[in-house]
């Protein structure tokens, strides 16, 4: 009895150091700096919004008609080309009325079903990346354009990236974080929501860059 109550101490001292360790370093999940600045356009094949944060579709949503717009300016340049909006991780009940509900009305006034891609089967990072590699070798995509959360970017890069490379895809990956969560990156230490979401993501970014290898995509 006497042995099972030190190891309960020593299991829960492990914890309580992981979670001090974690608490002091986590921030560094906001060390990143996004390769697009949310002011220049670049050109992509597709914007890649991972579900599953608030905001992250209506913002992905509100990006596409700033393409659109670019494109009609331009259009005596040359044919219209806007990228698609292909949202990943959406849930098996998803469809265009879920979808739209999450847009503004501008948006939904000019975008169509053919311009957004709704991939419903993938239900992590790991699988959201293997998802966009597929629909990247059916559509011959070159460039994307991921978009998530600030806490979540730097680990998703990183796993995009990855799998990308593991399945010899030529997709270059460029990243645009969407602020939408309510807490900024450097105030996450004043409200217990910013300290659960920074803290699980930050030991999930420590196993992932030290120990995950990806699975092989189906080719």
């Amino acid at each position: 009895m006497k042995a099972l109550v030190n190891f309960l101490i020593l299991l829960a001292g492990i914890v309580i150091g992981a979670l001090g360790f974690a608490f002091v370093f986590a921030g560094e999940i906001y060390d990143y700096q996004d390769t697009m600045d949310g002011t220049h356009l670049s050109d992509v094949d597709a914007i890649v919004c991972l579900a599953g944060g608030r905001g992250r579709i209506a913002a992905a949503g509100d990006l596409w008609y700033r393409y659109w717009e670019k494109a009609h300016r331009e259009q005596a340049a040359g044919p219209l080309r806007t990228p698609v909006v292909y949202v990943s991780g959406m849930g098996p009940q998803s469809n265009w009325n879920v979808f739209a509900r999450q847009v503004r009305r501008g948006v939904l006034e000019v975008i169509r079903p053919e311009n957004v891609v709704l991939e419903t089967e993938s239900r992590n990072t790991e699988a959201n990346a293997q998802w966009v590699v597929r629909y990247s070798r059916e559509r011959g995509w070159k460039r994307i354009l991921l978009l998530t959360s600030p806490y979540h970017m730097k680990r998703s890069r990183f796993m995009f990236e990855v799998v990308i490379r593991d399945a010899g895809v030529p997709l270059e990956v460029q990243t645009l974080s969407v602020y939408q969560e309510p807490f900024e990156p450097g105030e996450w230490r004043t409200g217990l929501h910013g300290i659960r979401v920074t803290v699980i993501e930050y030991l999930k970014w420590i196993y992932y860059k030290t120990f995950w290898r990806p699975t092989k995509v189906a080719a």
